[in-house]
């Protein structure tokens, strides 16, 4: 209970201005509720959201997380920054907003995948938030219960447990926010025929909105749909397009088109969306998209089963009835709109809203994952809105019409009337029931495997599924499992996926060691997408191994041709530079490795050793340094650079770096003997004696030297792999 507002006298309201009542003085749980209430909406969307994906935080990386985030060098250190943002060939697709959203979160806790869905599960609350903040302004009572189901709907697991799928959240909230920004600057809002509560000009909005569109852009260019959105949402509101509602997105559908033909020119040039696998008529080109237009609302109404990859669609071969989808998809928008003057103008904004946004993929513009599938759940994020919009709403006014046609009957029918517990229960039950196949789905992807086990169950053809794990059982030392279902792959695709020749190659090189059947399978990836760095740089080390130097050269010169910033292939000709002893060309190609790489040990060790043998030692002090700086635990370069500096008369710093070998492997005998010939330099014979004594000791105890097995020197056995591209997502 809460204490009355305290009576206000006759006088006082007498000697107030204007004779105005005083300033009412709130109660403390009077102005609590007056701050707290209005959040509770946002509230409780944010606590569904964490509750529904919380199995996800224990996820790790899946499919292309890996060429996108794991080993994407330019998102590891901030020198990428400019190669993010001004060089659009440095990575496999244009969205520099993402890659450096994925740069401040590696500097934050690295490649620990626990933050990373963190942050895309916090990104879904904030979507879900401002999406219900737009459909309440723009006047829908049901817009919290939209804003609630698009945000633990199951079709969104896909968008927000996989990493590289942050940009579909990073896009959607800056698109959200566009829209908000615009709704002000045109007076959608209904709030805004009062007056004025902010002094921020129309034009301000406009700008606002303007530079959310383009952050949008930057992160997805699926975005570019936006403006023609609004259109269709200032027609609904309005029932007319005026010149004021046209003129201010004509400049956003030129940005729109520009980015749009970016990433298309990227997704042909780059990720590999072209050959004959996407090449479609025009026939074809119809019937995909219908189908896929049916295929989305299909999913939010039954949401079972959800795979990460589902059937391509076999559109060889037409069949008669298979002209429904096109067809159906035709009419209805059409019905809509000759209805709209009877039904309303909202189910028309609602298809047009769902069918504008879900364009880009209906398979028109080829983009790279057309060569498994047609469709993904990830695909549909922001489309999905208008489909729930249109069957929230008019489940509410269906409920509320059946409430208002019992009230005027006789008292008993009005006993039983739906009322306002009906609705209530029925948004209950459903958000309970979404959220339990949500957490359901969430829960495949720990470990990552279960998602592909998952799609090999309701289809076990599925070349992707059949890659991903037979890799994976290879990795895990199950090699006549993980062969077996690689070569079952490579049979359904026919030799036309690259992933799968290019895993063949993998475990022929890495686990059989058989380098000339593993550079059979890479060239077979190469004639799919003779621009794949990944297959590139394992025939270079297949060669380099088989001691085929010539032909790697070859390679090798192609590929920096196509890649010429790629600094594994700078540091693989350095190496080969090297075995042919040519020590000054392949210090070039180390400092070009650096300069695209800076944290890249293994080059800045080679390139002080390197640099020592051309008799720059003290060029190659830097390096040492840096090598040890960037890997503390480095103790074969503290060992080298000890060695450099005692060799030019400077045992006293030498000592120190012996020290620090011995620190992190105290039974190095060769650690004692360098130690001890620096102490006698210094003139500490006691010491010296006592290091030699140790070290023979540990010698006759037969303790191999660290650096044996792995010589840093030998420029075959310090190639990085590189693992394989999986291609892009548009």
């Amino acid at each position: 209970m809460t204490d009355p507002p305290a009576e206000v006298s006759a006088e006082k309201i007498v000697a107030a201005p204007g004779g105005a009542p005083p300033p009412f003085d709130e109660s403390p749980a009077r102005r609590w509720r007056r701050w707290i209430v209005p959040l509770l909406p946002g509230v409780l969307i944010t606590a569904l959201v964490f509750l529904v994906y919380a199995p996800l935080i224990h996820g790790g990386f899946i499919w292309d997380d890996s060429g996108g985030l794991v080993h994407n060098h330019f998102v590891h250190h901030w020198r990428g920054l400019w190669y993010i943002w001004f060089v659009p060939s440095a990575s496999i697709q244009y969205y520099p907003l993402v890659f450096t959203a994925f740069l401040l979160q590696y500097k934050l806790w690295g490649l620990h995948a626990a933050g990373f869905h963190v942050v895309n599960i916090a990104l879904q609350a904030l979507n879900a938030i401002l999406l219900w903040r737009i459909l309440r302004k723009l006047g829908l009572k049901s817009a919290w219960l939209i804003a609630a189901i698009f945000a633990i709907h199951p079709v969104q697991v896909e968008t927000v447990g996989w990493v590289a799928e942050q940009k579909n959240l990073i896009s959607a909230a800056f698109y959200f926010a566009a829209v908000l920004a615009w709704i002000r600057m045109v007076r959608l809002d209904k709030a805004e025929r009062l007056p004025a509560r902010s002094s921020f000009h129309p034009a301000g909005w406009y700008l606002l909105a303007t530079l959310f569109f383009v952050l949008a852009l930057l992160a997805k260019t699926d975005a570019c749909t936006l403006p023609a959105v609004l259109l269709a949402i200032a027609w609904w509101k309005r029932g007319r397009l005026a010149e004021s509602d046209i003129n201010p997105t004509v400049p956003w559908f030129f940005l729109g088109f520009l980015m749009a033909a970016m990433t298309v020119y990227q997704e042909h040039t780059q990720v590999g969306a072209h050959g004959p696998q996407f090449r479609f008529t025009i026939v074809e080109h119809l019937l995909i998209a219908g189908k896929d237009l049916w295929f989305y609302p299909l999913k939010l109404f039954w949401p079972y089963p959800l795979l990460e990859v589902y059937p391509r669609w076999n559109t060889a071969a037409p069949i008669g009835w298979q002209w429904i989808f096109p067809v159906a998809a035709l009419v209805v928008p059409v019905v809509l709109f000759l209805l709209h003057k009877k039904i309303g103008r909202g189910p028309f904004a609602a298809v047009a809203f769902y069918g504008l946004s879900i364009s880009p993929v209906l398979g028109f513009i080829a983009f790279y994952t057309m060569l498994y599938t047609f469709v993904a759940d990830h695909y549909q994020y922001l489309a999905c809105i208008g489909i729930l919009a249109l069957v929230v709403e008019t489940g509410r006014r269906g409920l509320q019409w059946l409430a208002d046609l019992a009230r005027r009957g006789d008292p008993a029918a009005r006993a039983t009337a739906p009322g306002q517990a009906l609705p209530v229960t029925a948004a209950v039950a459903l958000i309970a029931v979404l959220g339990v196949l949500t957490w359901n789905q969430s829960e495949l992807y720990e470990p990552p495997i279960h998602i592909w086990v998952h799609v090999l169950r309701f289809e076990p053809n599925s070349t992707v599924a059949l890659q991903q794990v037979g890799a994976y059982e290879c990795d895990q030392g199950h090699l006549t499992v993980g062969l077996s279902m690689l070569m079952r792959a490579y049979r359904l695709a026919k030799g036309t996926d690259p992933v799968v020749d290019s895993d063949l190659g993998d475990v022929y090189s890495r686990k059989y060691h058989n380098y000339a059947k593993a550079i059979v399978y890479y060239r077979f990836a190469l004639a799919s997408d003779p621009r794949d760095l990944s297959n590139i740089r394992h025939i270079v080390h297949c060669y380099e191994k088989l001691g085929q130097w010539a032909m790697a050269f070859a390679d090798l010169h192609r590929g920096l041709m196509e890649y010429p910033r790629s600094a594994a292939l700078h540091f693989a000709l350095a190496n080969a530079l090297t075995y042919w002893h040519q020590y000054s060309a392949a210090a070039g190609q180390y400092r070009l490795t650096i300069r695209y790489e800076p944290n890249n040990t293994k080059a800045l060790y080679d390139l002080a050793v390197t640099l020592e043998k051309i008799g720059q030692w003290r060029k190659a002090i830097p390096f040492y340094q840096r090598a040890v700086r960037v890997s503390p635990q480095f103790s074969l370069g503290y060992f080298e650079y000890g060695k450099c500096l005692f060799l030019h008369d400077r045992p006293a710093l030498a000592a120190v770096q012996f020290r620090k070998v011995i620190r992190l492997q105290p039974r190095n005998s060769h650690a004692y003997h360098a130690l001890a010939r620096a102490l006698r330099a210094l003139g500490h014979r006691r010491q010296a004696a006592a290091c030699l004594t140790l070290a023979a000791k540990l010698e006759r105890e037969k303790q191999p030297h660290p650096g044996q097995a792995r010589s840093p020197r030998s420029p075959v056995k310090h190639v990085q792999k590189i693992p394989h591209r999986f291609g892009g997502n548009p």
